[in-house]
């Protein structure tokens, strides 16, 4: 039950960082809470690889989450079965 409580919080954690990738690319402002804003207009290439790598974060955690599920799933599975 534990790794299922877990892996709800990872999968909470990239639904919140996936909304801000795609409103981030949908405005072109990629907030920066600890500095001046970045603009796609002004930076690109700065812009682009850091969505490119918030994006890619996400997703790993997200790969993160469901591994951590299924390993969960399986072991309260097996703890049903009629051997325990």
């Amino acid at each position: 039950m534990a790794a299922l409580a877990v892996a709800t919080l990872i999968g909470w954690g990239c639904l919140v960082g996936a909304i801000e990738v795609v409103e981030s690319v949908r405005t072109g402002v990629l907030n920066n809470r600890k500095g001046p804003d970045i603009l796609a207009v002004e930076q690109p290439v700065l812009y682009w690889a850091l969505i490119s790598f918030y994006a890619a974060a996400t997703l790993t955690a997200a790969g993160l989450a469901l591994l951590v599920m299924a390993i969960a799933v399986r072991d309260l599975i097996s703890a049903r079965g009629p051997d325990r």
